[in-house]
């Protein structure tokens, strides 16, 4: 009798505590996170408190067994090569079977989403020692960017575009309206929350240094970026190089698709251009604070707020005289709404949704902006913006949790 074909294991998906509620989160995506290499890989321990170095991650796994297999690793100072199995709980080991199935005697590291509530198994299938390892504390951005990184993919995809629309048509357009508001606020609460967590940690133009460079990295090398970042401080990064810093993350970026005005030596040469024309641009930015529109009262005419504001001279301003021009387009707006603004209300304590709300729209899929179209979102005085935007995004990531369906 033919052995059965081999086929990719289901995708699970989890409902992840996130700081305002719960969000799916699938095991797939969690992968993605480790192949990616999107967390901080400095200064590991393992929960048994030994040493942890990743040499290799290994190589995805997409079929039944182990998720990574021949990854390399010192841990507590020795070698060890041997494959990686991921899973959001400790007794998801157990619960899998993977304790009496062969195929995972060669588990060398279980890696945890979340902290074990009891004992965690601590040996393989074939009865050898492993090592467990938490990834949370180390993830470079909150677990609901993780999510909404996910959902932007699928709300491309036609059918979960058109099921996001009937949801919202069955609706008035008033409830629409409040819905999407509503929504939105929901977004700059966790963004202002991990903000708030990252300031903990790092002093404010420090933290501003990692976040421009995070943004430049966009999604393929925000991780990159992201080690360089905490690796060199701006002047050391004027000493390098843009060269130089490539080279520093050579094999490690992700230069497959990249259009050459995103090519990482590129916005690297972008940021050490920023460096050299206004050194002092954190510092300013952090002033320039109080030039944005705090505490005002919500409305939803985004182009009435706008004027009133004076939005687009604001916009000017940010961008030419802190940023020094050296960032432009949909990638500066991205800037602002998904890190400056926010950074900037969690510092000050001010409340700067409004202006976050109706500020310019960045990078974004072209099925989003149809999308709030069709549902009458966006209009004349109501044009496209950062706020419908990230209210739509956590619309679906709410009905992808079995909310208002």
């Amino acid at each position: 009798m033919p052995a059965a074909p081999l086929t990719p294991p289901a995708d699970r998906v989890a409902e992840v505590q996130g700081l305002f509620g719960p969000v799916s989160l699938s095991e797939r995506t969690f992968q993605k996170l480790w192949r990616g290499g999107n967390f901080r890989a400095e200064n590991l321990r393992t929960l048994s408190g030994k040493t942890l170095e990743i040499v290799s991650r290994g190589k995805w796994n997409r079929l039944d067994g182990p998720d990574f297999l021949g990854a390399e690793f010192r841990i507590g100072g020795e070698r060890v090569v041997g494959d990686v199995e991921f899973h959001f709980y400790a007794e998801d080991w157990d619960a899998h079977g993977h304790g009496a199935n062969p195929a995972f005697g060669n588990v060398a590291l279980h890696v945890l989403l979340f902290p074990p509530k009891k004992d965690f198994p601590r040996r393989n299938a074939a009865g050898n020692a492993m090592e467990t390892f938490l990834l949370l504390p180390h993830l470079n951005v909150d677990v609901e960017e993780y999510a909404s990184a996910e959902a932007l993919a699928a709300i491309e995809g036609r059918a979960e575009g058109d099921a996001t629309l009937e949801f919202l048509l069955r609706k008035n357009l008033r409830e629409r309206e409040e819905l999407l508001v509503a929504a939105a606020r929901e977004r700059w609460a966790q963004k202002t929350a991990f903000m708030r967590r990252r300031l903990e940690k790092t002093p404010p133009d420090a933290l501003l240094h990692e976040l421009v460079l995070e943004t430049l990295g966009l999604r393929r090398n925000r991780p990159q970026m992201s080690r360089l970042a905490l690796k060199f401080s701006p002047s050391a990064m004027l000493l390098a190089g843009a060269e130089a810093l490539f080279r520093a993350a050579e094999g490690a970026w992700t230069l497959a698709g990249v259009r050459p005005a995103n090519h990482p030596r590129a916005r690297l040469g972008q940021y050490l251009t920023l460096l050299e024309k206004n050194p002092a641009w954190a510092r300013q930015l952090r002033d320039a604070a109080k030039r944005l529109p705090a505490g005002k009262d919500f409305f939803l005419s985004g182009k009435a707020f706008r004027s009133t504001e004076k939005l687009p001279a604001l916009r000017r301003f940010f961008a030419e005289e802190i940023f020094a021009g050296t960032v432009g387009g949909t990638r500066f707006d991205t800037l602002m709404c998904d890190a400056v603004i926010p950074m900037l209300a969690a510092e000050s304590g001010e409340n700067f949704f409004p202006a976050w709300y109706h500020w310019f729209l960045g990078d974004a899929p072209a099925k989003t902006a149809a999308l709030l179209r069709e549902a009458e979102l966006v209009s004349r005085e109501r044009p496209l913006c950062n706020g419908a935007f990230q209210g739509l995004l956590q619309i679906f990531l709410a009905r992808g949790n079995g909310a208002g369906t």
